[in-house]
């Protein structure tokens, strides 16, 4: 088939979760398609424009200006679209991607932002929500305590009906968990989850005798600040009461203000790591105390293959079809987590025979073949239903 990948951030570097996602899925399918990947947003190092062609698409970016697309934000006031579609709608980017439209057999747009993008366009279209960011966003609005909170509020209340629309305009259409598709309500819905780089994200063999807790990801997005900052402050702690010489990692890109500020005796940061992996599967357990975000969270995914056990929520266990006791422990709440964690820490065998039923459970489940192959699927279903 001839397709037309569009996106608002370049897949490469693979940094936050749409990337890696995209990435991935351009990296198993551009054997078997002609793929064009198309950027619309600001323009990018030509190097990363030539590490994503090297996957075997060809690249074409529709660069945005940020004062236009200011200018399109302020125009919110009376466009009742969600502010993540603005920036993306101009009539230049809208007609160069109907042009290029006009070549494929259909057009995968991924995120809720490139809506404005592919809504009139007469192929095809198959739209990679890849989460409820309606559900994202209301989980921010109860949980920040900043100026941010008022805009999460007004945005969720835009996305649920546009979510919708979108749903039922596209040819199919793709979430990550069963989570996401109940939260936007349209059971034709597929569920495509994320899958880990196997390689990558090698099992690494026990014992790992360090008193080590790791958290990893973009340190920069709202939900994982929020954890790094409630596990370094008041998980760690807690766990300390019971090991002493319990130490924590935050490792990962675009740390935050508030991240930055976690750093000092006993909490090291690594921003930007070179190898992120090295970091998980060094460390004697994770603790993912997610209360926001949505979707299916790669950072579990990649410890539960590098054979780091892990410690989270028991929303963020179902997202991934793990079973509490078998796969990872849960927990709900502070000294719960702060619980879980010090069993895992203290009890070594238990520890190994986690991480082993662990790496099982996502070479069984997660492997991104299959991930592109869900996708590929709503490719053929959008393209005989013409």
């Amino acid at each position: 088939m001839r397709v037309l990948f569009v996106v608002t951030r370049l897949p490469h570097p693979p940094r936050r979760g749409d990337q890696v996602r995209a990435y991935h899925h351009l990296r198993h399918l551009a054997g078997r398609h002609e793929i064009i990947c198309c950027l619309v947003g600001p323009p990018v190092p030509a190097a990363d424009v030539a590490a994503v062609a090297t996957l075997g698409v060809a690249v074409e970016v529709i660069p945005t200006r940020w004062s236009t697309a200011a200018a399109r934000m302020g125009s919110a006031l009376w466009d009742r679209r969600p502010f993540q579609a603005l920036p993306a709608a101009s009539p230049r980017a809208r007609s160069r991607v109907a042009e290029l439209a006009e070549g494929v057999d259909v057009v995968h747009a991924q995120l809720v932002r490139t809506g404005p993008l592919v809504e009139d366009l007469e192929v095809p279209v198959v739209i990679d929500m890849v989460d409820a960011l309606s559900m994202n966003l209301e989980r921010r609005r109860t949980h920040d305590r900043g100026p941010l909170r008022l805009a999460a509020a007004v945005e969720a209340r835009r996305l649920v009906p546009y979510e919708r629309a979108l749903a039922k305009h596209a040819a199919g259409v793709a979430v990550s968990s069963a989570d996401d598709a109940a939260a936007i309500g349209d059971d034709a819905i597929a569920v495509v989850p994320n899958g880990v780089d196997l390689v990558a994200f090698s099992f690494r063999p026990h014992p790992r005798p360090d008193p080590v807790v790791v958290f990893g990801g973009n340190l920069g997005y709202f939900p994982n600040v929020d954890a790094a900052v409630t596990l370094a402050r008041e998980i760690m702690p807690a766990i300390r009461t019971e090991v002493p010489g319990a130490r924590l990692v935050l490792a990962g890109a675009r740390p935050a203000r508030a991240v930055r500020r976690l750093a000092g005796d006993r909490v090291t940061l690594i921003a930007d790591p070179e190898d992120l992996a090295a970091q998980v599967g060094a460390a004697a357990v994770t603790v993912v105390a997610m209360r926001a975000g949505s979707g299916i969270q790669n950072k579990v995914l990649e410890a539960m293959a590098a054979g780091t056990p892990v410690v989270t929520t028991a929303r963020v266990a179902a997202a991934v079809g793990a079973t509490p006791g078998e796969h990872l422990l849960i927990g709900e709440g502070v000294d719960a987590l702060a619980a879980a964690a010090t069993k895992l820490l203290t009890d070594r065998v238990r520890a190994e025979n986690m991480a082993i039923a662990a790496r099982t459970l996502v070479e069984e489940q997660y492997r991104w073949e299959t991930s592109a192959a869900g996708i590929e699927a709503l490719w053929e279903r959008a393209v005989g239903s013409r």
